[in-house]
C-alpha cells in the first residue's frame, strides 16, 4: 500500500492543531471538516449528560494539577476520586502483580479512600472448561476471571474500579462489563516492566523493538 492509498487521521497529523484556539488543520483533519453545528453538537453532548460534565470538569482540575505537581497515575488516580466524591474503590488485579495491589490499597487507604481488590483468578476456573487449547495450560491450569471481578466488584458497590495489570482480553471483558466506571492504573506488559509506552518509544530506535515495524513475519506472533 503507498502513502497516497493510505486513510490518514489524527495519528498521520504533525500540527496537532486541535489544541490550540486557532489552530492549522491538515486536509484529512476531522476538526476541520467540522461544521458549526458539528461544534456544538460536540460540546452540548456533554451539556446534556450531567454524570458526563462532572466527570470531565474533575478530570481537567486533576489534570492541571498534576501536571503543576508532577504526580504520579497514582496520584491522579486517588485526585480523581475525591475530586469526584468517591470513597469505595475496586481494584481489578492480575494475580502476577498482587504485590502491587497490596502497595494500592494500603496507599488508598492512607488517603481515606476504601479499598476493594478482587484477583482475576478468583472462582477458580479452569482454562479447559473455557475452551483454551491445551498449551495455554502451560502457564497456568487456571483462567483469569474478569466477569466475576466485575460482578463482585458490582456487589460491593464500589464507585470506581482500578483495573491493574489485567491481561490484554481479559482488560477488555472487564471494561465492557464493570458497573462502576473504570480507569487503568497499570497496563500489562511483561516485557518492559509494565512500561508499554516505552516500547513504542524504543521502536523507532537501533532496538529489539523495532522489528514491530517491519513485516508481520518478522514479529513471531503467528499463534
Amino acid at each position: 500500500m503507498t502513502e497516497k492509498e493510505l486513510e490518514l487521521s489524527c495519528t498521520d497529523c504533525a500540527s496537532a492543531g486541535c489544541g490550540k484556539p486557532n489552530g492549522n488543520y491538515p486536509e484529512f483533519c476531522p476538526t476541520k471538516a467540522m461544521s458549526e453545528a458539528d461544534h456544538e453538537s460536540a460540546a452540548q453532548t456533554y451539556e446534556d449528560d450531567p454524570f458526563a460534565l462532572e466527570v470531565m470538569r474533575a478530570a481537567s482540575a486533576v489534570s492541571a494539577a498534576g501536571f503543576d505537581r508532577r504526580w504520579c497515575r497514582a496520584e491522579e488516580t486517588i485526585a480523581f476520586a475525591l475530586q469526584m466524591g468517591w470513597k469505595r474503590i475496586g481494584i481489578a488485579c492480575c494475580a502476577g502483580l498482587m504485590e502491587e495491589g497490596r502497595i494500592f490499597a494500603r496507599i488508598l487507604r492512607a488517603q481515606g479512600l476504601e479499598p476493594f481488590g478482587i484477583c482475576c483468578k478468583v472462582g477458580s476456573v479452569p482454562k479447559g472448561r473455557l475452551g483454551a487449547q491445551a498449551s495455554c495450560c502451560d502457564v497456568g491450569e487456571i483462567s483469569c476471571n474478569p466477569l466475576l471481578q466485575a460482578k463482585l466488584l458490582a456487589e460491593a458497590d464500589t464507585q470506581l474500579n482500578v483495573v491493574l495489570g489485567l491481561c490484554v482480553g481479559h482488560d477488555t471483558l472487564f471494561y465492557q462489563h464493570s458497573e462502576a466506571p473504570v480507569t487503568t492504573l497499570v497496563a500489562k506488559d511483561r516485557a518492559t516492566a509494565h512500561n508499554p509506552a516505552g516500547a513504542l518509544r524504543a521502536a523507532t530506535s537501533a532496538s529489539f523493538y523495532n522489528t514491530m515495524l517491519k513485516p508481520n513475519d518478522s514479529l513471531g506472533i503467528k499463534l
